[in-house]
């Protein structure tokens, strides 16, 4: 005897008033279960549930920070494909790391010779802004300054105005009794700030303290056709001179000035005491007498102003004071080292162009290969935007990590003390590698990135997906 299951079925009104009510937030049953009824299968007023009407017509929000995970999940797309394609882009990328390093290189080194030259200009006029002050004069010319005055005036105006580096500049000459007999030689009374103000240079030995004005035998530094006729002695010993003038003194040489290229005689630098002392009355009247004050470039001109009004008012409304500016930014109008930037920059840009050539022709070799990829992945849905930007990426992502690599070795190269001795010899003050050279090597690096993945880009982009994957 067969039995058979009369299968077991609830059926479920339609009608909006009898099972399921939509309109409202909850969900409203006519038709209760059956708990009696083990067996039973689940109704589907039980497995319905309805939103409210207000959240089915509200738009939804993409999630905070959508935009940047999308832009992180583009660069590590790129970067997997740059791994993946390595053999391809592996010589393109040579040549981007070759141009990258040659340009941050040569900007690096331009700053460096640059620094070179400026400290050249200011050991002839002084560091901007230097000022340079000499005494009044009378426009009919009936009398002289007088040199203590004009003195006095300078040492009051330095102190009032709080001016940290200024030196007297007193210019005369002596005899010196050496070996094979006397010899006129020209003598500078300076201050110690003198040698920073005119980044001195030193062969031998050291420049001139302000501790040496206690000095009983005044401290003399020479220059070296002067050494040479010493013998080249030892200065750890404290070789003499014997100097004549109106006194007789003997100076201890502590420094000797670096060789010239060409014979200026016998010269040598003390301090403004011991040369006032040494040439008597004669050093306010037979020598040069000139002030220099190195002040802010900003204040410059506010204080030529300010020195032009005391000096007048300390020897009277007849005199005319003379404060100009000397140093090698006096004149205006562009740098001196400006020709150089320009042939600096022509340089590293011809070499970027070289580099960006190479990229944009292996990237339009390539095209082919990209376009059926690109169809494929517009084919499995990707859109036009998404597909754009990641071609793009791929050859930023790849330049910038070679451009990394460039400004790493130009680093190395530039900061080298071989190359900063060939580059610029003598440099006090080595200027670090700049900044704006790297941030421009990897700019650049980035914009020829980008260059090279747009044009095959564009190109895959306007092509059908049908055709592209035929391709």
């Amino acid at each position: 005897m067969k039995w058979w299951r009369k299968k077991k079925t609830e059926n479920v009104s339609t009608e909006p008033n009898e099972a399921i009510a939509l309109t409202g937030a909850d969900v409203t049953e006519t038709t209760p279960p059956d708990a009696t009824r083990g067996d039973a299968e689940p109704t589907a007023s039980t497995e319905l549930v309805a939103r409210p009407g207000s959240a089915l017509a509200q738009l939804r929000r993409e999630p905070r920070g959508a935009v940047f995970s999308g832009a992180v999940g583009a660069v590590v797309e790129a970067w997997d494909e740059v791994r993946i394609n390595r053999t391809r882009v592996l010589l393109s990328l040579i040549g981007i790391g070759v141009a990258v390093c040659a340009l941050a290189t040569v900007v690096g080194a331009g700053t460096v010779f640059g620094q070179a030259q400026t400290e050249q200009f200011e050991r002839g006029s002084g560091r901007p802004a230097t000022l340079a002050v000499y005494p009044p004069y009378q426009e009919s010319g009936t009398q002289n300054p007088d040199a203590t005055t004009f003195m006095a005036s300078m040492e009051n105006i330095i102190e009032r105005y709080q001016i940290s580096h200024a030196t007297p500049l007193l210019r005369g000459s002596v005899t010196a009794n050496l070996v094979n007999g006397t010899q006129y030689t020209a003598v500078q009374g300076v201050s110690a700030a003198y040698g920073v103000m005119h980044r001195v240079e030193l062969g031998e030995g050291r420049w001139l303290t302000d501790e040496d004005a206690n000095r009983l035998a005044p401290a003399v530094v020479i220059n070296d056709e002067f050494y040479e006729q010493l013998g080249r002695p030892d200065l750890r010993t404290h070789p003499t001179i014997v100097l004549e003038g109106e006194t007789t003194t003997t100076a201890v040489v502590v420094g000797v000035f670096l060789p010239q290229p060409f014979s200026t005689g016998l010269t040598l630098s003390m301090l403004a005491d011991p040369f006032r002392a040494l040439l008597g009355a004669s050093a306010g009247e037979q020598s040069d007498i000139s002030y220099e004050l190195w002040v802010p470039e900003e204040q410059s001109a506010q204080l030529q102003d300010i020195i032009t009004r005391d000096i007048v008012g300390d020897f009277g409304a007849d005199w005319r004071a003379n404060v100009n500016r000397n140093d090698y930014l006096a004149w205006g109008g562009p740098s001196p080292l400006e020709p150089l930037q320009w042939v600096i920059g022509g340089i590293a840009g011809l070499i970027l162009f070289l580099g960006a050539l190479g990229l944009v022709n292996i990237s339009l070799v390539t095209v082919k290969y990209r376009v059926r990829e690109i169809g494929v992945r517009r084919a499995f849905g990707a859109t036009a935007g998404r597909v754009f930007f990641a071609v793009m990426m791929e050859s930023v992502v790849a330049t910038v990590a070679a451009g990394v690599i460039g400004v790493a070795l130009a680093i190395v190269i530039v900061q080298n003390p071989s190359v900063q001795e060939l580059i610029a010899p003598g440099v006090q003050d080595l200027p670090p590698f700049p900044l704006e050279a790297a941030l421009i090597a990897l700019a650049a690096s980035a914009a020829v990135g980008a260059l090279a993945g747009l044009m095959p880009a564009l190109v895959a982009v306007r092509v059908k997906v049908i055709d592209a994957i035929r391709y």
